[in-house]
């Protein structure tokens, strides 16, 4: 993993294809020190927009995977965003994974999927629920069913099986 305070960083490229340094607000989100609420938007809105990803989103996954895992954070944002993100590495047309990265990068999804995993018995929304569970099946190879669950809401799941379940 790079750290937070390589210049790296500055270069990265961002959801709308600009430079961005999410390297800041990672450390204010370890630190537990800044607005947690206002860090997941500006994370939601510079490392994902419109389906595009860069290697900036790609450069903070093993980042966010690490902080909540230490710190145990248990939010749908995180989960999500992963999800989003290595989704969008699927499909689209978004850059690969850096080889100086795709270690790190697979490595933090599979960690993530078994960090939901050990914390199954906790009590934690449907959203989260299902970010988790798409992580897991990213994880796994199962990029469909990833897909699935971080695209659809378990509402539109329910009347879709309902048409074809009858």
């Amino acid at each position: 993993m790079i750290v937070l305070d390589d210049p790296i960083w500055e270069t990265l490229v961002g959801g709308y294809k600009l430079p961005y340094n999410a390297a800041p607000l990672l450390r204010e989100l370890e630190s537990g020190s800044g607005d947690t609420e206002g860090i997941w938007e500006e994370f939601w809105n510079e490392l994902h927009h419109q389906g595009d990803v860069g290697t900036a989103s790609y450069a903070a996954v093993p980042y966010l995977v690490r902080i909540c895992i230490k710190r145990e954070i248990m939010d749908w944002n995180a989960f999500a965003l992963v999800a989003v993100i290595e989704e969008c590495r699927l499909s689209g047309e978004n850059p690969p994974v850096p080889d100086w990265l795709k270690s790190d990068y697979q490595s933090a999804i599979e960690s993530f999927a078994e960090f939901a995993a050990k914390n199954f018995s906790r009590e934690w929304p449907k959203e989260l629920t299902q970010a988790a569970l798409a992580v897991m099946a990213f994880a796994k190879g199962c990029s469909n069913t990833g897909r699935m669950l971080i695209e659809v809401s378990d509402d539109e799941m329910s009347e879709a099986l309902g048409k074809f379940f009858g």
